[in-house]
Protein backbone atom coordinates (compact mmCIF):
# COMPACT_ATOMS: atom_id res chain seq x y z
CA UNK A 1 0.00 0.00 0.00
CA UNK A 2 1.36 3.39 -0.56
CA UNK A 3 0.64 6.29 1.29
CA UNK A 4 1.73 9.85 0.79
CA UNK A 5 1.25 12.20 4.40
CA UNK A 6 1.79 16.02 3.60
CA UNK A 7 1.21 18.54 6.54
CA UNK A 8 4.02 21.24 7.02
CA UNK A 9 4.22 20.41 10.70
CA UNK A 10 7.17 17.69 11.05
CA UNK A 11 5.46 16.29 14.70
CA UNK A 12 2.10 15.43 12.77
CA UNK A 13 3.50 14.12 9.78
CA UNK A 14 5.14 11.75 12.06
CA UNK A 15 2.59 10.90 14.72
CA UNK A 16 0.07 10.14 11.31
CA UNK A 17 2.76 8.30 10.03
CA UNK A 18 3.70 6.33 13.01
CA UNK A 19 -0.13 4.65 13.64
CA UNK A 20 -0.52 3.82 10.08
CA UNK A 21 2.73 1.94 10.22
CA UNK A 22 1.52 0.39 13.29
CA UNK A 23 -1.91 -0.75 11.45
CA UNK A 24 -0.29 -2.50 8.64
CA UNK A 25 1.89 -4.59 10.94
CA UNK A 26 -1.05 -5.49 12.38
CA UNK A 27 -3.13 -6.15 9.33
CA UNK A 28 -0.31 -7.77 7.76
CA UNK A 29 0.05 -5.48 4.78
CA UNK A 30 2.90 -4.24 3.04
CA UNK A 31 3.43 -0.16 2.99
CA UNK A 32 5.53 2.07 1.33
CA UNK A 33 4.81 5.45 2.84
CA UNK A 34 6.20 8.95 1.45
CA UNK A 35 6.37 12.43 3.88
CA UNK A 36 6.54 15.36 3.30
CA UNK A 37 6.18 18.67 4.98
CA UNK A 38 6.33 20.99 1.33
CA UNK A 39 3.57 20.16 -0.59
CA UNK A 40 5.10 21.58 -3.64
CA UNK A 41 7.86 18.95 -3.22
CA UNK A 42 5.57 15.83 -3.75
CA UNK A 43 6.09 14.09 -6.64
CA UNK A 44 2.38 14.12 -7.83
CA UNK A 45 3.37 11.43 -10.90
CA UNK A 46 4.16 8.64 -7.59
CA UNK A 47 1.45 6.09 -7.57
CA UNK A 48 -0.55 6.59 -3.69
CA UNK A 49 -3.29 4.59 -2.50
CA UNK A 50 -4.57 6.95 0.30
CA UNK A 51 -2.96 10.78 0.59
CA UNK A 52 -3.39 12.32 4.20
CA UNK A 53 -2.89 15.93 3.48
CA UNK A 54 -2.96 18.87 5.36
CA UNK A 55 -5.82 21.47 4.20
CA UNK A 56 -3.91 24.89 5.69
CA UNK A 57 -0.45 24.91 4.45
CA UNK A 58 1.72 28.10 3.56
CA UNK A 59 3.39 27.34 0.23
CA UNK A 60 0.19 25.22 -1.11
CA UNK A 61 -3.09 24.28 0.60
CA UNK A 62 -3.87 20.84 0.89
CA UNK A 63 -7.10 21.34 -1.32
CA UNK A 64 -4.65 22.70 -4.38
CA UNK A 65 -2.53 19.69 -3.47
CA UNK A 66 -5.46 17.05 -4.19
CA UNK A 67 -6.51 18.92 -7.40
CA UNK A 68 -3.30 18.10 -8.73
CA UNK A 69 -2.92 14.40 -7.03
CA UNK A 70 -6.47 14.09 -8.57
CA UNK A 71 -5.11 15.10 -12.18
CA UNK A 72 -3.09 11.86 -12.65
CA UNK A 73 -4.33 9.77 -9.71
CA UNK A 74 -8.20 9.92 -9.78
CA UNK A 75 -8.16 6.88 -7.90
CA UNK A 76 -6.07 7.88 -5.08
CA UNK A 77 -8.46 8.35 -1.53
CA UNK A 78 -7.79 11.55 0.03
CA UNK A 79 -8.28 12.12 3.52
CA UNK A 80 -8.11 15.85 4.71
CA UNK A 81 -6.13 16.83 7.90
CA UNK A 82 -7.12 19.59 9.42
CA UNK A 83 -8.28 21.81 12.68
CA UNK A 84 -11.08 23.80 10.74
CA UNK A 85 -14.51 22.02 9.71
CA UNK A 86 -15.48 25.09 7.78
CA UNK A 87 -12.97 23.97 4.88
CA UNK A 88 -15.42 20.58 4.16
CA UNK A 89 -17.59 21.90 1.53
CA UNK A 90 -14.54 23.15 -0.74
CA UNK A 91 -12.67 19.36 -0.13
CA UNK A 92 -15.64 17.50 -1.39
CA UNK A 93 -15.15 19.29 -4.55
CA UNK A 94 -12.00 18.04 -5.04
CA UNK A 95 -13.24 14.02 -4.07
CA UNK A 96 -12.36 14.52 -0.48
CA UNK A 97 -12.94 11.16 1.32
CA UNK A 98 -12.93 11.73 4.60
CA UNK A 99 -11.76 14.50 7.21
CA UNK A 100 -9.72 14.50 10.42
CA UNK A 101 -9.63 16.84 13.05
CA UNK A 102 -6.25 16.74 14.53
CA UNK A 103 -7.24 16.60 17.61
CA UNK A 104 -9.00 13.38 16.92
CA UNK A 105 -6.24 11.30 14.94
CA UNK A 106 -5.05 9.32 17.83
CA UNK A 107 -8.84 8.07 17.95
CA UNK A 108 -9.81 7.73 14.55
CA UNK A 109 -7.22 7.21 12.27
CA UNK A 110 -7.69 3.68 12.50
CA UNK A 111 -11.25 3.83 11.83
CA UNK A 112 -10.76 5.99 8.77
CA UNK A 113 -8.04 3.19 7.65
CA UNK A 114 -10.44 0.48 7.73
CA UNK A 115 -13.06 2.77 5.40
CA UNK A 116 -10.27 3.98 3.37
CA UNK A 117 -8.60 0.73 2.44
CA UNK A 118 -12.69 -0.75 1.68
CA UNK A 119 -13.02 1.94 -0.43
CA UNK A 120 -9.62 1.56 -2.45
CA UNK A 121 -10.46 -1.96 -2.93
CA UNK A 122 -14.10 -0.86 -4.84
CA UNK A 123 -12.38 1.68 -7.10
CA UNK A 124 -9.22 -0.41 -7.78
CA UNK A 125 -10.80 -3.38 -7.74
CA UNK A 126 -8.24 -4.78 -5.96
CA UNK A 127 -7.86 -8.20 -4.26
CA UNK A 128 -5.58 -9.21 -1.25
CA UNK A 129 -3.90 -12.75 -1.35
CA UNK A 130 -1.73 -14.36 1.58
CA UNK A 131 1.61 -15.00 0.42
CA UNK A 132 3.65 -17.04 3.29
CA UNK A 133 2.28 -14.83 5.96
CA UNK A 134 2.51 -11.25 4.07
CA UNK A 135 -0.84 -10.04 2.67
CA UNK A 136 -0.07 -8.42 -1.51
CA UNK A 137 -2.44 -6.24 -2.42
CA UNK A 138 -3.06 -6.83 -6.27
CA UNK A 139 -4.85 -5.27 -9.01
CA UNK A 140 -7.78 -7.87 -10.66
CA UNK A 141 -6.90 -6.35 -13.76
CA UNK A 142 -3.57 -7.84 -13.52
CA UNK A 143 -4.32 -11.36 -13.35
CA UNK A 144 -4.23 -13.51 -16.39
CA UNK A 145 -5.50 -16.63 -14.88
CA UNK A 146 -5.34 -18.29 -11.80
CA UNK A 147 -4.36 -22.97 -11.97
CA UNK A 148 -4.85 -25.43 -9.14
CA UNK A 149 -2.24 -27.81 -8.31
CA UNK A 150 -3.43 -29.69 -5.60
CA UNK A 151 -3.69 -27.45 -2.85
CA UNK A 152 -1.79 -24.68 -4.55
CA UNK A 153 -3.25 -21.57 -6.16
CA UNK A 154 -0.82 -20.28 -8.96
CA UNK A 155 -1.93 -17.10 -10.04
CA UNK A 156 -0.30 -16.03 -13.21
CA UNK A 157 -0.16 -12.39 -13.62
CA UNK A 158 0.12 -9.61 -16.90
CA UNK A 159 1.50 -6.32 -16.82
CA UNK A 160 2.87 -7.22 -13.47
CA UNK A 161 6.58 -6.65 -11.89
CA UNK A 162 5.85 -10.40 -10.88
CA UNK A 163 4.89 -13.17 -13.10
CA UNK A 164 3.19 -15.56 -10.58
CA UNK A 165 2.56 -15.48 -7.19
CA UNK A 166 1.84 -19.54 -5.33
CA UNK A 167 0.14 -19.92 -2.23
CA UNK A 168 -2.54 -22.67 -0.55
CA UNK A 169 -6.08 -22.07 -1.24
CA UNK A 170 -9.18 -23.65 -2.91
CA UNK A 171 -10.29 -23.04 -6.35
CA UNK A 172 -13.69 -23.04 -5.89
CA UNK A 173 -13.72 -20.79 -2.85
CA UNK A 174 -11.78 -18.40 -5.86
CA UNK A 175 -14.24 -18.85 -8.58
CA UNK A 176 -16.93 -17.69 -5.91
CA UNK A 177 -14.39 -15.00 -4.97
CA UNK A 178 -13.71 -13.91 -8.62
CA UNK A 179 -16.94 -14.47 -10.36
CA UNK A 180 -18.15 -10.47 -9.83
CA UNK A 181 -14.64 -9.44 -11.59
CA UNK A 182 -15.40 -11.52 -14.64
CA UNK A 183 -13.69 -15.01 -14.23
CA UNK A 184 -15.22 -18.11 -15.70
CA UNK A 185 -13.86 -21.59 -14.09
CA UNK A 186 -13.13 -23.57 -17.64
CA UNK A 187 -11.90 -26.57 -16.29
CA UNK A 188 -11.42 -27.84 -12.92
CA UNK A 189 -8.14 -27.05 -12.48
CA UNK A 190 -8.52 -23.23 -14.47
CA UNK A 191 -9.92 -19.96 -13.51
CA UNK A 192 -9.65 -17.43 -16.12
CA UNK A 193 -9.92 -13.65 -16.34
CA UNK A 194 -12.32 -13.21 -19.80
CA UNK A 195 -11.53 -10.05 -20.74
CA UNK A 196 -7.78 -12.19 -22.07
CA UNK A 197 -9.81 -14.72 -23.66
CA UNK A 198 -8.65 -14.21 -27.76
CA UNK A 199 -9.53 -17.62 -28.47
CA UNK A 200 -12.50 -19.78 -27.55
CA UNK A 201 -13.07 -23.28 -28.61
CA UNK A 202 -14.31 -26.68 -27.62
CA UNK A 203 -10.81 -28.08 -25.58
CA UNK A 204 -8.91 -25.11 -25.43
CA UNK A 205 -8.77 -21.42 -24.95
CA UNK A 206 -5.46 -19.15 -26.06
CA UNK A 207 -5.21 -15.95 -23.67
CA UNK A 208 -3.24 -12.71 -24.36
CA UNK A 209 0.76 -13.91 -24.93
CA UNK A 210 -0.44 -16.77 -26.53
CA UNK A 211 -1.02 -18.82 -23.29
CA UNK A 212 -3.39 -22.13 -24.16
CA UNK A 213 -5.49 -22.95 -21.28
CA UNK A 214 -7.68 -26.82 -21.40
CA UNK A 215 -11.02 -25.84 -21.14
CA UNK A 216 -14.08 -28.64 -20.40
CA UNK A 217 -15.48 -29.97 -23.52
CA UNK A 218 -18.65 -31.52 -21.67
CA UNK A 219 -19.41 -27.94 -20.65
CA UNK A 220 -18.63 -26.08 -23.63
CA UNK A 221 -21.97 -25.03 -24.62
CA UNK A 222 -22.81 -23.49 -21.80
CA UNK A 223 -19.01 -21.62 -20.54
CA UNK A 224 -19.33 -20.39 -24.17
CA UNK A 225 -22.75 -18.69 -23.70
CA UNK A 226 -21.51 -17.22 -20.16
CA UNK A 227 -18.68 -16.25 -21.78
CA UNK A 228 -20.62 -14.23 -24.87
CA UNK A 229 -22.77 -12.94 -22.25
CA UNK A 230 -20.10 -11.51 -20.36
CA UNK A 231 -18.46 -10.05 -23.35
CA UNK A 232 -21.22 -7.97 -24.65
CA UNK A 233 -22.05 -6.37 -21.84
CA UNK A 234 -18.60 -5.71 -21.38
CA UNK A 235 -17.31 -4.93 -24.93
CA UNK A 236 -16.54 -1.16 -23.84
CA UNK A 237 -13.99 -2.06 -21.30
CA UNK A 238 -12.18 -5.19 -22.53
CA UNK A 239 -8.55 -4.35 -22.78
Amino acid sequence: MEVLVCDDNYETVEKISNIVEMYCQEKGKTLMITKNTNPEEVDIAKRFDIAFLDIDMPQMSGIELARRVHSLQPDTIIIFITNYIQYAPEGYEVGAFRYLMKDQISKKLNYYLDFAIEEMVKRRRVTTIQVNGECIDIPVANILYMESQRRIIVMHLINDQRAEYRFYGNITDLEQRFEIFGFLRVHKSYLVNMRYIEIFQCKRLVLKGGIQIPSSTRRYSDLKQQYLKWEAENKWSIC
